[in-house]
């Protein structure tokens, strides 16, 4: 009976997911059909003037994302190890909590943060004409995918057997020689799982990142200046739906943003839950 439930299970979930790709493919098909895939290497996006390039929020997504991830992925590994090897018992639990409710605080809520905080802060640091920038997009992306793989990475620590740390000290190694020979190889499938899952995340993340990106339909100059206003496929969705009627051209442009975006996270989950990569 069990597996009978499992079975339904999964095959909910994926008839789930078909649909909402056919939902998707249905209604970005008149803006493939019309302008091809070549507009995902267009730069001008102007939607009164039918012009829908993607190659900016596409652009802007890739940093966004990228930024997050040098950031929170050597701070999530140091903070997983420090508490499984180093911490004692009660700090570890205090520090694996505070990590839980900063994962359950909304979206809009780290928004509002870097609104009225983050941004005033880098435009005067930085004498930037404006906070809304990618770099801000992308410090604010850390903060949020940092405890996504801190836990997951701590809960792969602990799954290393305590054989093989014996092992390794009966060999004479050190602690840096442990963690660096025995204790991250053994549990980089689950760090790699939490790393592909928090850049899900990145990806599809929309409120935060739209009050703070500046939500600008240009490609940086030069293309690797983050402190400029930019755009991401997900603000581009969330700014612009409400102007969109159902049906139009401009719909349909907004449905293959989502396309994208729903293919990108897909592919990211298997990859994640593939067992080596």
């Amino acid at each position: 009976m069990l597996n009978l439930w499992m079975r339904a299970s999964v095959l909910i979930a994926l008839l789930a997911v078909l649909l909402m790709l056919g939902f998707l493919f249905a209604q970005s098909w008149p803006y493939w059909r019309a302008y091809g895939v070549g507009m995902l290497f267009s730069g001008e996006w102007y939607p009164y003037e039918r012009l829908f390039g993607m190659l900016p929020a596409i652009i802007g997504s890739f940093w966004a994302a990228l930024i997050a991830l040098v950031i929170a992925v050597p701070s999530a590994i140091a903070a997983a190890v420090l508490s499984t090897e180093l911490m004692p018992g009660a700090w570890r639990g205090l520090l694996r909590t505070g990590m839980e409710l900063l994962a359950g605080i909304p979206s809009v809520v780290y928004g509002l943060i870097g609104l009225w905080v983050l941004l005033p802060f880098l435009q005067s640091t930085l004498n930037l004409l404006t906070g809304h920038n990618l770099l801000a997009a992308g410090l604010l992306l850390s903060l949020m995918i940092l405890p996504t793989i801190m836990v997951m990475a701590q809960d792969a620590l602990h799954e290393v057997q305590i054989s093989q740390r014996e092992a390794g000290l009966n060999l004479g190694m050190d602690w840096h020689t442990r963690l660096w020979r025995i204790l991250l190889p053994q549990a980089w499938p689950g760090i790699r799982s939490g790393i592909l899952l928090a850049l899900g995340r990145a990806l599809g993340e929309t409120m935060a990142v739209m009050l703070v990106v500046g939500s600008m339909d240009r490609i940086p100059q030069p293309f690797y200046n983050l402190l400029v206003p930019a755009q991401t496929l997900t603000a581009r969705i969330g700014r612009e739906i409400g102007e969109a009627s159902f049906g139009s051209m401009h719909f349909s442009a907004l449905m293959a943003c989502g396309l994208l975006l729903a293919m990108a996270t897909i592919s990211i989950s298997l990859l994640a839950n593939r067992k080596h990569v």
